[in-house]
């Protein structure tokens, strides 16, 4: 089983503390998902599968990080911060984690806005941490079979899996925009602040009309079992 930080007190930490050295932070976004998908969706995505890998691989899962890089959905929905703010933030956490005889550390992203942030956390902390702390960093849609999307049929169907109450199927629809470019030249222009309703037209990027719960159920459990195993291979 997993071990959830928030609510812990002292004498259950060093009690645990004993037997894991692993720790998980999910880090997701507050930002626009569509009419029919919550503003919290990468938070909501990236807390819940860590917490499912957490108890496949026995660590501490930490409190989702909300605030994510969500400049490109300008002018709709989000609050966001600099790269470099969510890169301090987790680098300070991870030295936290470390005091506190953590001795791995993965960060589990739910936002594609987040990775310019995130892809240098090792970096950045390299010579900071003692020599026999590890941090490792994984994007969850990359070990997905599926193609991913925002807001559309996978994001769409992961939500109905985890939170059903709060999707409005009523209110789903596709990309208003045609999505003639190649999946490279979208890679680059979605970075850029504004760029993301410019290009759907609605802010979805894909078709949730097509989304289920048993989509959803099958796609967790999909990512759950490669990103676990991915980060079993770490201590091999």
């Amino acid at each position: 089983m997993s071990v959830p930080v928030f609510g812990m007190s002292e004498f259950d930490f060093r009690n645990e503390i004993k037997k894991i050295k692993r720790a998980l932070i999910p880090v997701g976004s507050l930002e626009q998902h569509g009419e029919h998908l919550p503003v919290s969706t990468d938070s909501l995505i990236a807390e819940h599968i860590a917490g499912l890998i957490g108890g496949q691989i026995r660590a501490f899962v930490l409190p989702v990080i909300t605030y994510g890089v969500s400049f490109e959905h300008k002018p709709m929905f989000n609050v966001s911060v600099r790269n470099s703010t969510l890169s301090t933030l987790i680098c300070d956490a991870c030295a936290s984690l470390a005091e506190n005889q953590i001795r791995e550390i993965i960060i589990l992203n739910g936002h594609h806005g987040n990775m310019g942030a995130l892809q240098y956390i090792a970096q950045e902390l390299h010579g900071k941490l003692p020599r026999d702390v590890s941090v490792h960093t994984f994007h969850y849609w990359q070990v997905l079979g599926h193609e991913f999307d925002h807001a559309g049929e996978v994001e769409t169907s992961l939500v109905l899996a985890i939170a059903p109450k709060l999707v409005k199927m009523s209110k789903a629809a596709p990309n208003s925009k045609l999505l003639s470019k190649s999946k490279a030249a979208y890679s680059t222009i979605t970075n850029a602040p504004g760029s993301f309703p410019k290009i759907t037209g609605n802010g979805v990027w894909g078709d949730p009309r097509k989304a289920s719960a048993e989509k959803g159920k099958k796609w967790i459990k999909e990512i759950v079992t490669k990103l676990s195993d991915a980060i079993t291979e770490l201590d091999k």
